[in-house]
């Protein structure tokens, strides 16, 4: 439910401001307002009343908003009124550019609602983002799909399409949105071309976890175990993998790598169980896989005490509790554990219950009331005093985060349109990765975050300024590429035609839309089947 609550609150918020850009410059220029609702009335409004000439609601379908405006063909398609003889209130009555202003007038708001969004967050929480100069100081580790590519654990990618780029969350994203990648390979560099099969097996596959940090293997602790084809794991929840065979490797990628030389035999894994070296039989199917990832799931071994509390989730059960930044947590209800995953794993069993939480704050040891929530968490995140940060947060002032929110924001615009293009190219199926309100929602936290909440508004903002921006009819871009042509030609559609063009561009959103959500919510069925 809070997942529903943060798409529906960042929708309102978007669309009631887009929609009351268009209101402000149509009353600016003396255009009645006949309707202005927040989602749509297809047959009836959860809620209307009208005030003066502008009938105020709220639809039923949560799918965007609009503003009626007199004398104009819109989603309404009242043909009836563009029968009658224009008036000086109507949208039709107006000279071009005070059409073509008012068009406009909600994606100007889009995006000044971005520039002001990103620059109180940057004022308020910071600009922070993941370093690529940290994250791949060692190299990089790749899944499958990066493999298969061509790339390597371990190389270092320089830049795509000859750009570099400071911020790893983009760089991932400048990867498979570009196509020739300059890597350093054993102090080489090389370039790997990404085609558009590639980045259609990535999409399908792995996304933009296809790369990512390299885990040391002292730091990586099988968290849980699940079996596979029905038998069961030779690993079991905390083992620690040490060796294999009598080879020793830092990373975790390198012991993978190694296990790929031995395909369709069997190798000697030494894994640390309970504090005893354990040597477990391992099969290596054809493609050189053990199972990691199918069988187990990997997480950082977090010693305890020394760990700190990183985050604490806004919302959360840990905030309820008074759980703090930088508070060591040991155990609760007086049972201390070593490693997180055993403290996770005892934590689930305790879903939906009173706890005690043991902690030690300012070097004094503190027990505080919990309710563990129903999926097994309280929300909170750990860090190790050993571990590498690869997070840079830089709090700007008002001076500085303005200019960073406006660079912010046309770098997004663009990324929407690399990203429209990658849609168009059939060969990398990045049609099929189109998420409509549903999809969004479902990758959405479970937690209320306002820091997320408010980025999350600002980047959609830009997303939904440029989405009516194309001149697809129907959409804002659509009507301001006709009032543009009209400004050109001194020439204008006549009523009938603009609503066959208007019928059309509907045609084509409602489809659209069809498509979007009838694949969100048919895998949304299957997820709750399965």
């Amino acid at each position: 439910m809070i997942q529903v609550g943060q798409i529906l609150f960042i929708l309102s918020v978007l669309v009631i401001l887009h929609e009351f850009g268009h209101y402000i410059t149509a009353r600016m220029f003396k255009v009645r307002v006949e309707k202005f609702y927040l989602f749509m009335d297809a047959g009836f409004s959860l809620l209307k009343k009208k005030i003066g000439d502008t009938e105020w609601g709220i639809g039923w379908l949560p799918i965007g908003g609009y503003v009626k405006l007199a004398g104009m063909v819109d989603e309404s398609m009242d043909m009836e009124q563009m029968k009658q003889e224009p008036q000086p209130w109507e949208f039709r009555s107006k000279p071009a550019w005070q059409r073509l202003i008012i068009m406009l007038g909600g994606i100007i708001v889009n995006i000044l609602l971005a520039w002001f969004l990103y620059t109180v967050v940057y004022t308020t929480y910071g600009q922070k983002y993941v370093s690529t100069e940290k994250i791949q100081k060692n190299g990089l580790s790749f899944g499958e799909t990066g493999l298969h590519a061509g790339f390597q654990n371990g190389d270092r990618i320089l830049s795509v399409d000859g750009v570099h780029q400071a911020r790893f969350n983009r760089l991932v994203l400048d990867a498979l949105l570009g196509d020739n990648i300059e890597i350093e390979r054993n102090g080489e560099k090389k370039t790997i071309v990404l085609t558009d099969e590639h980045k259609a097996e990535i999409l399908s596959k792995e996304g933009r976890g296809f790369v990512g940090a390299r885990n040391q293997l002292s730091q990586v602790i099988i968290d849980s175990v699940t079996p596979v084809k029905n038998k069961p794991s030779v690993f079991m929840a905390g083992d620690q993998i040490k060796a294999f065979g009598n080879k020793s490797f830092f990373y975790f990628d390198q012991l993978t790598d190694e296990l790929k030389k031995h395909k369709n035999q069997t190798v000697q894994l030494t894994v640390l169980r309970n504090e005893t070296p354990v040597t477990l039989a391992l099969p290596v199917d054809k493609d050189g896989n053990v199972g990691f990832g199918e069988t187990v799931f990997f997480g950082p071994s977090l010693e305890m005490t020394d760990s700190f509390v990183n985050e604490v989730v806004s919302g959360s059960e840990a905030e309820k509790a008074k759980v703090q930044k930088n508070d060591i947590i040991t155990g609760f209800d007086n049972k201390e554990f070593k490693q997180f995953s055993e403290f996770k794993s005892e934590l689930k069993k305790s879903a939906d219950k009173d706890i005690t939480l043991n902690i030690i704050r300012d070097s004094k040891k503190m027990a505080l009331p919990a309710h563990v929530g129903s999926d097994g968490k309280l929300g909170f995140g750990l860090a190790s005093k050993n571990q590498p940060s690869y997070e840079i947060v830089n709090k700007l002032s008002l001076g500085e985060a303005f200019p960073e929110a406006v660079k912010e924001s046309w770098q997004l615009l663009i990324y929407n349109v690399k990203q429209f293009k990658l849609i168009l190219r059939p060969k990398t199926e990045a049609y099929k990765h189109v998420k409509s309100p549903v999809g969004i929602a479902r990758a959405l936290p479970d937690t209320w975050n306002w820091e997320f909440i408010w980025n999350f508004t600002a980047l959609f903002s830009i997303g939904l300024a440029f989405m009516n921006l194309l001149p697809i009819p129907g959409l804002d871009g659509g009507h301001a590429l006709f009032t543009i042509a009209e400004m050109i030609t001194g020439k204008t559609l006549s009523e009938k035609a603009m609503g066959h063009v208007q019928t059309a561009g509907m045609i084509i959103l409602l489809t659209l839309m069809a498509l979007t959500f009838g694949n969100d919510i048919y895998q949304l069925v299957v997820d709750k089947l399965l």
